[in-house]
């Protein structure tokens, strides 16, 4: 998931699949919940989870290029 303090973007294997062009995202926020990797919350409970494992996180200040993302650490 990618915001460049205007717009959220979501990537998959390096392939965009979801995004709101018309829609202004500043940031990532919580609504005062737990921030949640991998699963969401419905109705004040953790409702679907994701079954599986994560490769890689990274939570920068900035957007990344693909070369800065896609490089092993």
């Amino acid at each position: 998931m990618v915001n460049d303090g205007r717009h959220t973007r979501l990537y998959v294997d390096g392939a965009p699949v979801v995004d709101n062009p018309s829609r202004l995202s500043v940031g990532l926020t919580t609504l005062g919940l737990p921030w949640l990797l991998g699963g969401h919350e419905y109705a004040g409970s953790i409702d679907i989870v994701f079954l599986g494992s994560v490769g890689d996180t990274r939570i920068v200040n900035r957007p990344l290029s693909a070369r800065e993302f896609l490089t092993a650490r």
